[in-house]
């Protein structure tokens, strides 16, 4: 019997449309670590004004404090580890930013937001729910979500937490932060085709560069 049509691979170097190019090329796992727990999530390679910057979700501090020009987080790429400084975290908006070395084995996105939230828009965004490697998602804009979040019409689980949501211009529109929670006869379960996004629009640029200016060299490098 001939199996061989049961044979394929997918191509991890390559992605069929420019967002979702530059949503997978732009794509880190961002691990936050504490006594005897870490917390895991994604994040976006950006160069913001000459600098080298993961935009991640604020949330993966929940065990901890956090401090600006402090406070380190692992960033692991494909074929690479190095320490991210944190530069900016807002905890409402649930947005963070780390400042890190040149990552070569990686192409940052520019750090050019959309302009307009538009319900029915596509969206794309790359990340690593659960014990997947990196996957790279589609969605839709479905509408307001919780307090200034978008409501997003998508998938994400544990791990997809500050993934960056690109729209099909390439433009940078939030960072993944939750997933909807209903009611069930259990009591709740989470709803995972509904998403929810912080917008990129309210990330304050001008707090961002200040400290980025005050940490003007970073003494972390890869290991």
């Amino acid at each position: 019997v001939d199996y061989s049509y049961l044979s394929y691979k997918v191509s991890s170097q390559s992605a069929k449309g420019y967002a979702e190019r530059i949503s997978r090329n732009s794509a880190v796992q961002v691990r936050v670590e504490y006594p005897g727990a870490s917390i895991r999530g994604t994040g976006t390679y950006f160069k913001f004004k000459g600098h080298n910057i993961v935009i991640t979700a604020a949330h993966l501090y929940a065990l901890g404090p956090a401090t600006t020009l402090k406070s380190e987080a692992l960033i692991v790429t494909p074929h690479e580890k190095v320490v991210g400084t944190l530069v900016y975290i807002d905890r409402i908006t649930d947005i963070a930013a780390f400042k890190v070395p040149t990552l070569d084995s990686r192409t940052p996105a520019k750090f050019k937001r959309t302009p307009s939230y538009e319900v029915g828009s596509d969206v794309v965004y790359s990340g690593f729910p659960g014990a997947n490697s990196l996957l790279t998602i589609p969605g839709k804009i479905s509408g307001s979500g919780f307090g200034s979040d978008i409501a997003m019409h998508s998938f994400a689980w544990g791990g997809s937490s500050g993934s960056g949501v690109f729209d099909s211009n390439g433009r940078f529109v939030g960072v993944l932060v939750s997933i909807m929670v209903g009611p069930s006869f259990r009591g709740s379960q989470l709803i995972g085709s509904i998403v929810y996004v912080a917008p990129a629009n309210l990330i304050d640029t001008v707090y961002l560069r200040q400290n980025l200016d005050k940490l003007r060299g970073t003494t972390n490098v890869g290991f």
